[in-house]
Formats: C-alpha cells, structure tokens, sequence
C-alpha cells in the first residue's frame, strides 16, 4: 500500500522533534559493544536523514576512518546519483509497512570507491519520534557477476545472431532449445523465443523433417560431427545447402542434445557448375591458344631474326638499355667496334651495365667530359627529366683519331623504359666540315684580298684619271681659252670653239666624277667623317632624301678602315634609294671603349625579310662581307613599317683584313 509523504523531502525520515530516547536506549556502553561485534552494517538515520548511530562494520564500509567522519553526515551524500532516484522510492514506498523491506543501491565510500549494498530495514519508534534504521550487505561481487554474466550473455547473443547462417540448439528429443534470428526470420517466426520447444515437424514437410529426426539420431548415436550437403525445393526453386551437426555433451559425457548450423550454398554450388562448364570451355580455348601460341612463337623468331638482321645490317654501333642501364641488346656494327677497339665484347654487350662502363671512362682524363655528360643524361632520361641527349665526342682509334656522334632516346611507349643509344661515325664529315670551312676561310681572304685589290686599282685608276686625262684635258681647256681669246668675236671659229670649251669642262667633270667614285680624293686628305657629310650631301642633291648626319671629327680610323666605312654607307644610301621609299635618313657615328660604330637609319618601309636571305642580295653580302674583312661586326634589323637600322662595330685598330676564324662574326637580324 502507497503511503503518501508528509514531509518536505522523501529523503527525511519523518520523526516526533521532542521524542525521548527509548528505554531499551539504557546500558549504552554494552549496547555499543555488542553492537560493533555484529557480522552485518547498522545505520540509523535521525528525522532528518542525518546518521544518528552506526557500528564498525557500517564505518569500515563506508570508508570512514573515524566515528566523527559519518555522525551528522546525511546518508544521502553516499547515495551515487544512478541510485537516488531507488533511495527515494524506498523512503517513501517500500518501508512504509509493518515488515522489514530492501532495495539495492550503489554507495560511493568517503575515499571515493563505489560500491554496491543491500538495504534491509524499516521505520522505528523512538519514544515519540520515527527513526530509519536499516542492515546494509555488500553485495559488489554478486553484482559484478551478474554484470558479467548479462555481457556474456549479450556477446554470446549477438556473435549468434549475427551469424549470417542458421544456428540452433536442440534436446535428445530434436526439440528447439534456442535458435538465432536468422533461422527465426528463415521460417517467418516472430522471434527466435517462439520457436523453442517446436520440431522440424512443426517447421518442415514431413519427408524432409523425417530425413533431419534421423541425422540427429545418427549423431547422438555416433557422437560425431555430421557434414551434410542437401537440395530443398524452397519458394519455387532448388536450394543447396550445407548442413553442420554435432552432439552436446555435459561434463561427464551425457548427451544433453546436437547442435547444428546450416548454410545456403546455392550460389556456391551454381558457381562450381559454371566453373565445371568454365573448365571445359577453358580446355578448349587452351587447346586453340596453345596452338595460336605455337604459331605466334614461330612468328616471333621470324620477327626476331628480321629484327637482328635489320639492325645488324645498320652502320650504326647500336644497343638498347633497360631501366637500369643494362644492355639488353647489341648490333654486329657494335660488336665489331668493340673488337677494333681493342675491348672486351662480353663487357660491352649484352648484359653488362652501361653506366658502369661510362662512369669508368669519366675516370680516363681524356674522356672525362663525355663520359660524365653521358652517364649524366642517361639517368636523367630514366629518371623521365628529359627525352633524349645527342653529343659529339673524338674516339683515339688504335690507327687514328676519329670522331662519332651519340645519340640517346627512349622508346615513345607506356612499358618499361628502354633507351636505345646509337654512335655513328662522323669522322669523313667532320674532315669535311674542316675542309670546308678551311676553303671557307681561304676564299674569304681571297675576296678580301681582292677587295683591298680592288679598292687600290681604282685609286690608281683615279689618280691616273685624274691626273693623267685630267691634267691632258686641263692643258687643252687652257690653250683653248687662249685661242679663243685671240679670235675676234665675230669669227666663225669662236663659236665652234666655244663649243669645245663646254665639251672640255663636262669631261672634266666626268672625270671628277669617275674618279671620286673610284675613290674620293678628300678619304685621304680631309678624312672619314668630311667624306660621309660631302657624300650624304650629294646623295641628297641627287635623290632628294634627306640625310642627317652626327659625326665627330675626332674619328681616326686606319686608311682601310675607312675606306671599308665608306663602302658600306655608300652602299647602304644605294639601297635606300632602290628599296626603301624612305624621305629621311639619319647617320651616328661614335667611338664606344676600343670601337667604333656606325648607325644608319631611315624611315621607309622596312627591308623586307626573305630579301636578306636571298641569294642575289649582293649589296647586304657585301656589307656583311667587308664588316667581317674589318675584324667586326654588322647587324640589320626591318621586316616591318619603323624602317631599317644599320648597325657597324668595328675595332679602332681595323683596317687590315684579319685571320678568318670561327664563326661569321656578322648578324641579319629582322
């Protein structure tokens, strides 16, 4: 019966305040002693929960080492918090009658340990007052268990339950004990509970039920593991499944009932009748591939001979590399080079490590460079860092120095990186290229040879010119003026020697003339820079383009140095004219450190660019020409609507035609 609280808190013990201890309350001092000789813990809580008297058993339980440690201390404070709400109802409910009542709650001690306890107690009187008194057990170890026991439980449970295959438990008699819940859900049970005391007769056609009865009898009776495989006709189709039973014994051997699990092997069973009907397919297809086989292995020693002829019958010293460096394959040409060379053929072919024979040749002082750059480029081609390397390099033959070309790729595909590495001998075009450019050489100092020829045979045709017919013509044009001036006016030979007079003067000029182009008398005598503004000037008198010309008259250059200058910028005002369309060109001429340099530029229509490469621009080439004789340098930029520049360096010392070495020293720019 529910007894309603008249007290503020359930947790109170309601008690009379003035109640006067009870008689039995005389002989303390026995009363104590007998009291903490109990086995059991005694509490007894005052009107407001706080402890009033307690034995040595309930301290030592409580942890409190001393008596004053949990006198006037409310028994509620050990209560943990997942058990007050059990305190409160006990309090208000379960010791409200006559007979002793108990609960069970956890108590954490004053040292902080939790523990669990047995309440047994009820409500007293104490002259007028109600006091609480109660008999606390410890019962942390049975509940321990119990914990214990529900985990395993719970585990043993679950590792069933999530089998993904049937289990069940059954007696001697082939009844369900337990199953999990797959076999519940297998047969549509609501739980795997209400499946426990059923047969397979319940559960199964009567055939199939009969055949399992007598299994389980056959492994009670032989106490032995039973395998089974068996084909169910279920929902329409056949099922295979695969069937485990073995008995349960106890202790001491009785048998207690079988055990046992199934699984669905249909999907196993349809796999191995594919794989039957695979394998024979199979048999078959091998049988067609090894022939196919046959034939491709022919194929490929036909395509193998054709490969070793095709490269041994390349000129090329050819060999291919594997990711390592390693040589995998070699050509006769190869072969035959390592031979004349007086090396060892098994340490240069197959199988033997490239790298290694490279890195030992940058050790020689004389193949150092190429054989490092070698070695270098061919682990950066592996490394994937680049595609290929190309190098020349001189070879000391046992006969003659001779020169190969190397050069080293990758295969262009997905697989295993190969290199192939091929060295071709250049030794005839190199001695080629030498003597080329040795020919080269000598016809450049022929030409400028020639050139200086030239330029001094038109300075003596114009001196003799000049001189010669001039000072003929000079004689003649005095003695006419002489004739002339004896004749009255009103003869008939003054006119006709007139007449002779203007003749002799337009030869003189054209004497002038031929023999200022052969070259200019004032080039030796008044200089570079006074000849260029005289002819800038004429050039303009002639074609109407105006010249700007900026130069210092502290230019000193050698007699062919100037000479070379004049030529160029004669030749380049020539071009102007033809070519450009240009109104205004602008002439600089500065010394910079040990040089000189000469800009031209106008503003016309810019030299196109195929005209500079174009083998009949005589002009540009011989520009270029006499800028190199001068041991300098020409540069001209255009191609496009800013017009044309002329660039010349040349060296203040210049003037002589120089050894020709090297490369061109000039440069067409566009």
């Amino acid at each position: 019966m529910t007894r309603k609280a008249t007290h503020q808190d359930p947790l109170i013990p309601r008690v009379a305040p003035d109640a006067e201890p009870p008689a039995n309350f005389r002989g303390r001092s026995r009363y104590v002693r007998l009291f903490d000789l109990s086995p059991l813990a005694y509490i007894r809580l005052d009107q407001v929960g706080r402890i009033m008297t307690f034995n040595a058993p309930a301290a030592m339980m409580l942890g409190a080492g001393r008596r004053s440690c949990l006198r006037g201390h409310a028994f509620a404070d050990f209560v943990t918090p997942d058990s007050i709400e059990t305190w409160r109802h006990y309090l208000e409910f379960d010791v409200s009658g006559p007979d002793k009542r108990g609960c069970e709650l956890q108590l954490r001690r004053a040292d902080g340990d939790v523990l669990w306890a047995r309440v047994t107690g009820k409500y007293a009187t104490a002259g007028e007052a109600e006091v609480l008194q109660f008999a606390l057990e410890d019962i942390t170890a049975r509940k321990l268990a119990e914990v214990a026991l529900l985990q395993k439980d719970r585990y043993q449970r679950a590792l069933i339950d999530n089998f993904p295959f049937l289990v069940w438990l059954k007696d001697t008699e082939s009844r369900l004990l337990a199953v999990n819940d797959t076999f519940a859900r297998t047969f549509g049970a609501e739980s795997p509970e209400s499946l426990v005391g059923k047969t397979d007769f319940d559960l199964l056609p009567a055939e199939t039920a009969a055949y399992y009865l007598a299994t389980d009898q056959e492994v009670l009776a032989s106490r032995k593991q039973l395998t089974l495989e068996e084909e169910i006709p279920r929902e329409g189709e056949s099922r295979w499944y695969e069937v485990f039973k073995a008995p349960v014994l106890d202790d001491r051997g009785g048998l207690l009932g079988t055990v046992g699990f199934s699984r669905d092997i249909t999907t196993r069973k349809k796999a191995e009748a594919t794989l039957r009907h695979l394998n024979d397919w199979l048999e078959d297809q091998v049988a067609e591939r090894t022939a196919e086989a046959e034939a491709r292995a022919l194929a490929l020693v036909e395509s193998e001979r054709f490969f070793r002829a095709t490269i041994d019958a390349l000129p090329s010293n050819l060999c291919v590399l594997d990711d390592e460096g390693r040589i995998v394959a070699v050509n006769k040409a190869w072969r035959n080079f390592a031979t004349a060379n007086e090396g060892d053929p098994d340490r240069l072919c197959e199988g033997a490590d490239y790298l290694a024979v490279c890195d030992a040749a940058a050790v020689a002082a004389h193949e150092t460079a190429s054989a490092t750059a070698t070695a270098l480029a061919i682990r950066e081609i592996l490394a994937g860092k680049r595609t290929e390397f190309t190098q020349q390099y001189e070879c000391s033959a046992p006969t003659k120095l001779r020169w190969y070309s190397m050069t080293v790729s990758r295969f262009a595909d997905e697989g295993p990186a190969r290199l192939v590495v091929v060295h071709d001998d250049i030794t005839e075009s190199k001695l080629l290229a030498t003597e080329q450019r040795e020919t080269a050489r000598r016809l450049k100092r022929l030409a400028a040879h020639l050139q200086s020829v030239r330029e001094e045979q038109s300075a003596k045709i114009a001196r003799e010119i000049h001189d010669e017919l001039g000072g003929t013509l000079t004689i003649l044009k005095l003695t006419l003026h002489t004739t002339v001036d004896a004749l009255p006016p009103n003869s008939p030979l003054f006119a006709k020697l007139e007449g002779m007079v203007e003749q002799v003067n337009s030869a003189l000029q054209t004497i002038k003339r031929i023999s200022t182009d052969l070259r200019p008398a004032m080039l030796d005598s008044l200089g570079l820079a006074a000849t260029i503004r005289w002819y800038a000037d004429r050039f303009s008198s002639m074609t109407g383009i105006a010249v700007e010309t900026k130069i210092p008259e502290d230019v000193r250059l050698s007699t062919g140095s100037s000479i070379g200058v004049f030529r160029i910028v004669q030749e380049s005002l020539t071009n102007v004219a033809k070519h450009s369309g240009a109104t205004r060109v602008k002439i600089t001429l500065i010394k910079h450190k040990d040089d000189v340099i000469l800009r031209m530029r106008d503003n016309g229509i810019g030299l196109p660019e195929d005209h500079l490469h174009r083998r009949d621009s005589f002009g540009v080439i011989g520009m270029l020409e006499r800028a190199q004789h001068l041991g300098g340098k020409l540069t001209l930029t255009g191609a496009g609507r800013n017009g044309t520049q002329l660039t010349l360096r040349i060296p203040m010392d210049g003037g002589d035609a120089p050894d020709i070495q090297g490369d061109d020293p000039t440069c067409i720019e566009s």
